[in-house]
């Protein structure tokens, strides 16, 4: 609150206080009651509520067909002009496909199997995960390579 709206509210509160007091004949607590009500008011109307980011965003199909909706819910984590992705989502993913390619043997930190893993979820996609920079595309390709790597029953 700035000094020029809380000074606004005490003026309002008095004046309507000594008017209900003086010219209405209202008991003088009743009027300091009314006072402080139109003082708290006028504060409150002075109030700036932000705007909710929800009520213009897209509203984008989901479905299992489309990996990448997921991600996109996660608005706060993309930045929507560059793709950009945030740390969070990166990490969570990086973390399910190294569980993944453990699984089947291969472990993200031994170069030996560098070859094994870039055949199987795509050249150079391990390197941009764990670097700086990840974009959108990079995190629905690795998406698609944890299905590839786990596939449900009703794809085997």
């Amino acid at each position: 609150m700035t000094r020029g709206r809380t000074t606004a509210a005490v003026v309002v509160a008095i004046v309507v206080a000594a008017l209900l007091w003086l010219v209405v004949g209202v008991e003088e607590v009743f009027a300091v009651a009314w006072g402080v009500l139109a003082g708290v008011v006028v504060l409150c109307s002075q109030l700036v509520i932000p705007d909710d980011a929800r009520t213009d965003a897209v509203v984008l199909p989901s479905g299992p067909e489309k990996r990448g909706t997921a991600v996109a819910r996660m608005a706060w984590s993309i930045n929507p002009r560059t793709g950009a992705v945030g740390d969070i989502i990166t990490r969570r993913v990086r973390g399910i496909l190294r569980h993944r390619l453990l699984r089947r043997g291969l472990d993200t930190e031994d170069p030996a199997d560098r070859a094994q893993i870039d055949a199987l979820i795509g050249a150079g996609l391990w390197d941009r995960l764990t670097g700086q920079g990840t974009h959108r595309t990079d995190i629905e390709r690795a998406l698609d390579a944890i299905d590839r790597l786990s596939p449900t029953k009703e794809k085997q």
